[in-house]
């Protein structure tokens, strides 16, 4: 292999330029792929069977991003070895003792992070008992001692002892902006000394991520003088009676043997045993359908599109588009003829309540489609869109002709709004995709047509252009409009008949069916009447949560004894755990984050805040900043000018368990538990006097469930009683009659009922009720005792679940489970609580669906005003009028009782009022 190549300049004249080498250090790589996309995508990104991607993805994000911006001449990928193997852990015990496991979600993604690498073309960087730098630094020495110019693909500063004009470090930020590189130059600016003297500067800093103990009180300002006056750490300790100020002096005679070890530690090793050297570096030749199989197994759609497109036969595609009347009635005789299709619309915009119709696209058959612009000049029918609109309305809203679309309710809704009623709609692929493939979230039609035709359909943003440049649909090019719309359409209907089979077999036909289609103008009805806000409180909570927060600052900086950020984790650490020292009197070790900074979520907060007042008063600070700036400041905001209400959007397609949820606002989380939640619930009101709103909730339902599920006899006959459940159950534990359960007993059986199925252990439950470990752990095997029922339904849906992979519901709601035998604890483990919770949890949710439709559908046919506006969780919420109070009240309790057969009644509470909380 040559260290070079011929080039050309601009003369004409042939020169050598030395070859490029880049070496990734793939744990850390991994490792900030990973904790990024927990922080910022709810925990972070899954693949359809639901095993984390967030490190896979991040990794060959930044691996893709680099091989194309730099094309390197040879490239490798290095990884850690075990750290309880490791060379520095048998020289120094504490190496990063401090240092959490890494999580075993990302553990178990190295192996395919590896298999990606290989995929690329990149050798694997590894050695018994070494870490990756000492990888790296190997190789790199090897590559430069060759007349390579090195590349370190990392942000660790450890590196920068490498660093010389032949190798620098190369740290891409993101995977968008311009990489940072790092020579001589960037070291001493950023840390005052030599990269030959980085060693000994970190000797001296030590390292807290690393748990490298270092010198005390000598920070890298201190350093730094130190190094510039005596060049080395010899050199300092050769001259340390002339160190100054005698502090430092003191500090550095007392910890001499523990700077020479931090220097040991530090020390990047350049001659680790590895398999492969410098000699068996080859230019990357990625391996393309091997990429494939891994971004499709993966659901790294975004990635498999980057991909050249696999060779073979194209996807058969007839497309044509309508130009005027007598194309419009040819198209309309086929779709009558053939008596289904599918139907997709085209709009200026995203958000249905604002959208206008550009275009119908419709298909009949595989590769077959059609579209209707309704912006072609001249027009498809004499008198523009309103005519259009006119002649095809026969058609969409014939019932006995079968409609299919993907994600219904935005299409019925902009068809609604443009004066059409679409009927006959028969088939949602998008909920189709929900029911088989419930633990996912990527539903969406590009989505979908990668997984189960492996075609990339044509992008949006190919059309649309982003940012400052983006353009409508209606801006589009008639034919560019029409091939794209055309094909949204065909690959509707193909997805129709791929899945039709599958909902059968997995038998979830009548879900779709009865169920989640029926749902949608439900569905369409609530977000369309919208509710009413009571601005002047919103407004007034405003500046009454403003005035608490400050008081908040005020007494948190007075108790710590200095200002500090308080949206910042890193300043709050260093407040509460070198400042305050807060954790020693709540006997607790903190933790460190991998970037050397204390932890300081709520869990920790909330321990804290048992010995000092500062911890808790920054979680009610968290809490009242996060209330103010999600709700009380930018729900009016969101009050539409034509109607005067917010219009939240209901999304069927994303909890896994089948629970609605919503967003734009999302009411589902408004903390209710709480003085100030309760203050914003305050806030919803009736649409006008004369009006109440209702509120109707579920009382206990998952309990009910449980029962009815379980088969208890003592959990049944005590709803069946009508018995206070809580009650019943502290007095079957502990042995008493009713009358002898206190509040304080009560709670704990509250804790435990609710807790249970929720894979509650001893520990969770002493630390939710003050108990002892030992007491919690006597509480929950008497509650198993006292219901033996419920202990045999935990183990039977557990065994189920374990030979199947799946649970599912009273009503045949499936939820996958791969990972119920997964060798990492972690994910085993939430599997489990999945296991036992779902079948309850997703019960619930059909439940309330059902009652929904009913609701819905008994006040239309009694032709009542009354509208329901809300389902939050299992309550039900609609704007009633006064004088139909009297039909109404029943009717929905009636509707909500009657929505399941249980063998414990459902019981439903009632409230009316002027406002949600009042009401609630």
């Amino acid at each position: 292999m040559s260290a070079s190549k011929k080039k050309t300049d601009k003369a004409g004249e042939l020169y050598e330029d030395p070859k490029r080498v880049y070496l990734i250090d793939g744990t850390a790589l991994a490792y900030r792929a990973h904790f990024a996309f927990a922080a910022t995508n709810r925990g972070g990104l899954t693949n359809r069977e639901g095993k984390s991607t967030s490190a896979a993805f991040g990794f060959t994000s930044t691996l893709r991003s680099l091989m194309q911006r730099e094309k390197p001449d040879y490239c490798a990928v290095a990884f850690d070895g075990p750290i309880s193997d490791l060379e520095r852990t048998r020289v120094y015990s504490e190496y990063k003792a401090t240092r959490e496991d890494a999580p075993e979600e990302l553990v178990e993604q190295f192996d395919v992070i590896r298999e990606i690498s290989e995929a690329h073309g990149l050798p694997i960087l590894e050695s018994k008992g070494h870490e990756a730098d000492d990888c790296i630094g190997t190789m790199a020495r090897q590559a430069r001692e060759a007349g390579c110019e090195v590349f370190l693909v990392t942000s660790d500063k450890d590196f920068m002892q490498l660093v010389d004009d032949q190798l620098k470090m190369w740290n891409l930020r993101s995977s968008t902006s311009a990489p940072e590189v790092q020579g001589p130059a960037e070291v001493r600016e950023k840390f005052g000394v030599e990269p030959e003297q980085m060693i000994d500067m970190l000797a001296l800093m030590g390292d807290s991520s690393d748990n490298v103990p270092g010198v005390p009180r000598v920070g890298q300002k201190t350093a730094a003088k130190l190094l510039g006056e005596w060049k080395s750490l010899d050199g300092i300790y050769e001259n340390l009676d002339d160190v100054k100020p005698p502090g430092i002096q003191k500090t550095l005679r007392e910890n001499k043997d523990q700077a020479y070890l931090s220097q040991q530690l530090v020390t990047i090793q350049l001659d680790v045993p590895m398999t492969v050297s410098f000699s068996d570096l080859e230019e990357p030749e990625p391996d393309v359908e091997r990429l494939r199989e891994l971004f499709k197994d993966l659901d790294f759609d975004a990635l498999l599109k980057t991909l050249p497109k696999p060779k073979g036969p194209t996807v058969d595609q007839h497309y044509r588009t309508i130009r005027n009347q007598a194309d419009l009635d040819d198209l309309l005789a086929i779709l009558r003829e053939h008596g289904r299709f599918a139907l997709d619309t085209e709009t200026t915009s995203i958000e249905a309540l604002d959208a206008d119709l550009v275009g119908i696209s419709v298909s009949w058959a595989e590769g077959k489609a059609a579209y209707i612009p309704f912006n072609l000049e001249p027009p498809v029918v004499d008198g523009g869109p309103e005519k259009i609109l006119e002649a095809v309305r026969s058609v969409l809203e014939d019932e006995s002709l079968k409609k299919t679309l993907q994600n219904a309710k935005y299409d019925l809704v902009v068809f609604r709004r443009a004066g059409v009623e679409v009927r006959g709609v028969q088939f949602d692929t998008m909920l189709a995709s929900y029911l088989i493939g419930p633990g996912i979230q990527k539903h969406n039609l590009d989505d979908l047509s990668l997984q189960y035709f492996d075609h990339q359909k044509i992008p949006t943003k190919e059309l649309l252009g982003t940012g400052k440049k983006a353009i409508t649909f209606d801006q589009v090019d008639i034919d560019k409009a029409a091939e794209y719309a055309s094909e949204d359409a065909d690959f509707t209907w193909r997805l129709r008949v791929a899945m039709e089979p599958q909902l059968e077999e997995l038998k979830l036909r009548q879900l779709h069916d009865e169920l989640e289609l029926p749902l949608v103008p439900v569905l369409m009805a609530c977000e369309g009447e919208g509710i009413r806000l009571d601005l002047d409180h919103l407004s007034a909570l405003s500046k009454e949560l403003e005035r608490r927060i400050e008081e908040l600052v005020e007494r948190i900086y007075e108790r710590a004894g200095e200002p500090f950020n308080l949206n910042s984790p890193a300043q709050i650490g260093t407040v509460l755990f070198d400042r305050l020292e807060v954790h020693l009197a709540a006997k607790m070790k903190p933790k460190k984050t991998k970037t050397g900074q204390w932890k300081t979520d709520a869990t920790v907060l909330e321990k804290l805040a048992t010995v000092h007042e500062v911890p808790q008063a920054i979680l009610d600070y968290r809490q009242l900043t996060k209330l103010k700036s999600t709700y009380v400041d930018s729900l009016p905001e969101l009050v539409r000018e034509d109607t005067g209400r917010i219009h939240t959007s209901f999304n069927q397609a994303v909890a896994a368990t089948g629970r609605l949820s919503s967003d734009h606002p999302n009411l589902q989380n408004i903390p209710i538990r709480t003085e100030w939640g309760r203050k914003v619930r305050r806030a919803f009101i009736a649409r006008d006097k004369g009006w109440k709103l209702l509120s109707a909730d579920y009382s206990q339902i998952e309990l009910r469930i449980l029962a009815h599920l379980s088969g208890d006899e003592g959990l049944k006959n005590a709803f069946l009683r009508g018995d206070d459940i809580h009650t019943d159950t502290a007095a079957r534990v502990h042995g008493m009659v009713p009358d002898l359960v206190t509040p304080d007993i009560r709670s704990q059986a509250k804790v435990i009922n609710y807790g249970i199925v929720y894979g509650m252990g001893a520990s969770r439950l002493a630390r939710e009720t003050g108990m002892s470990v030992f007491e919690a752990k006597k509480f929950i095997d008497n509650y198993f005792r006292a219901f033996p029922g419920v202990k045999s339904y935990l183990d039977e849906t557990l065994a189920f679940a374990q030979e199947h992979k799946y649970v599912e519901t009273f009503f045949g709601r499936r939820r996958p489970l791969p990972d119920i035998d997964a060798s990492a604890a972690p994910l085993r483990v939430a599997a489990e609580n999945m296991a036992v919770n779902t079948p309850i949890q997703g019960t619930a949710a059909d439940i309330i669906k059902r009652a929904m439709l009913t609701v819905h559908q008994e006040l239309n046919e009694r032709g009542l005003n009354s509208r329901m506006l809300l389902q939050v969780h299992d309550e039900l919420v609609l704007d009633v009028l006064e004088d139909e109070l009297a039909v109404v009240e029943p009717l929905v309790r009636e509707a909500m009782q009657g929505a399941a057969v249980l063998d414990v009644p459902l019981e439903v509470g009632l409230g009316v009022a002027d406002n949600w909380l009042d009401a609630h």
